[in-house]
Formats: C-alpha cells, sequence, structure tokens
C-alpha cells in the first residue's frame, strides 16, 4: 500500500534544510521515507514534529533534526556496514540502509527488534539489514566489523566503543552521565594511527543504554 508521504518531505524541506542538513543525499533518503509508518500508532500524528516520541519501554525516537544530523555527520558511502546500536522502530536503520551498503541493527529488547522488523519491510526499503536481539556489553568484539557505528542511547564513557572500532571507522555517540538532563552526541573518527578525532554534532535528551541485567 502506497503511503502519502507529502508530510515527511515538508518535514524536510521546511525544517531539516533550515538546520543547515545540506547533503542532497541524505535529504533525499529522509523525504523518500515515510516517518509515520516508523511511529507508534498513538503518536502518528507527531510523526513530524521534532520532539522526542515514546515507543515503550521508557524509550523514544530521536528528533528528527537529530536524526538528519548523525546520517549528514556520518556521510554513510555505499560500500560501507553499518552497526546500529538501539533498533527503536527501525526508522533509523532504514535510512542508513538506504545510503549503505549493510545494516545490523541490534537492540537488547526483542520486542523493538520485532517491530523494527515488521516496519522495515516496505517496498522502497533494499532489504540488506539484520535486526537481531543482542546486548552489545556482552558482544563489544563485534563494533570492528563495522565501517560506521551508531549509537542511539547514551553512556558515561564512549571509550566502551573506540577502544573496539576498526582503524578508518566513524561512530555518533550520545555522551554525558545517566543523571544529566542532556547529552551530548559526537562524530568520532578512528585513524590509521589508531588516533582518534572528535567533532561535537548536537546535544539532546536520550535514555542511558540498557544493558543485560545479571541475577
Amino acid at each position: 500500500m502506497k503511503v502519502d508521504n507529502t508530510d515527511t518531505i515538508n518535514m524536510v524541506e521546511n525544517h531539516i534544510r533550515s538546520l543547515n542538513v545540506i547533503d542532497n543525499n541524505v535529504l533525499n533518503i529522509l523525504k523518500l521515507i515515510p516517518r509515520k509508518i516508523f511511529t507508534p500508532e498513538a503518536y502518528a500524528n507527531f510523526s513530524h514534529v521534532d520532539i522526542n516520541i515514546p515507543i515503550g519501554n521508557n524509550q523514544h525516537m530521536l528528533m528528527p533534526s537529530i536524526e538528519a544530523k548523525i546520517l549528514q555527520a556520518l556521510n554513510i558511502q555505499l560500500n560501507e556496514n553499518i552497526l546500529v546500536v538501539g533498533s527503536g522502530t527501525g526508522y533509523l536503520s532504514s535510512c542508513a540502509s538506504l545510503l549503505g551498503n549493510k545494516v545490523h541493527s541490534i537492540d537488547i529488547d526483542n520486542n523493538f527488534v520485532e517491530i523494527s522488523k515488521k516496519n522495515s519491510h516496505q517496498d522502497f526499503l533494499k532489504g540488506n539489514i539484520l535486526y537481531e536481539n543482542l546486548d552489545l556489553i556482552s558482544n563489544l568484539s563485534i563494533i570492528k566489523k563495522y565501517n560506521i557505528i551508531i549509537l542511539t542511547s547514551s553512556i558515561d564513557d564512549s571509550s566502551l566503543i573506540t577502544d573496539h572500532m576498526a582503524e578508518q571507522s566513524r561512530a555518533f555517540i550520545f555522551s554525558g552521565k545517566k543523571t544529566a538532563p542532556v547529552k551530548t552526541g559526537f562524530l568520532i573518527k578512528k585513524l590509521k594511527t589508531s588516533g582518534l578525532s572528535r567533532e561535537y554534532i548536537a546535544e539532546t535528551d536520550v535514555s542511558h543504554l540498557i544493558v543485560e541485567k545479571n541475577d
């Protein structure tokens, strides 16, 4: 069934573009994917409003402006493989999938994995997303397999990710204490010399990374 995408296109043209998101590849992908498909039905009328929409389990969709800034900052290339930590409803993973080669989207909450799979079953997507119920903390070694890492929740210490990144890879990380009302989003590049460069991108309120509880 074809979805009317007028509201999404208007959001991109009238709001996202005004925030200095000027990468045409990113703008075109954002206009192609109807955001309403990935928004819980109760909040469908707010799909294109710049707010953190609740999706259950005390988690929220990132604001459209933040998602756009993440995608532009990462400058994803068609031959690059992407790890998304925190699949949510599948929206950001779907956007990344049309910019890159393959996406591995993981979430500790299997309910989000199933929701993302269902939402991403669309003709306009390439079918290049693997959704998996996985705890990142128990599987940190997988980080090294990817050119791009996107963390949709925050961590206290970015070295949790950077210590496991491959050379010449890039990551978007929200950093900040769990109790902090606002977290800072950084683009981090791991250089050939294993050094790091860090660039401030945005600030917003995001949930802290959920980890598996051991009995």
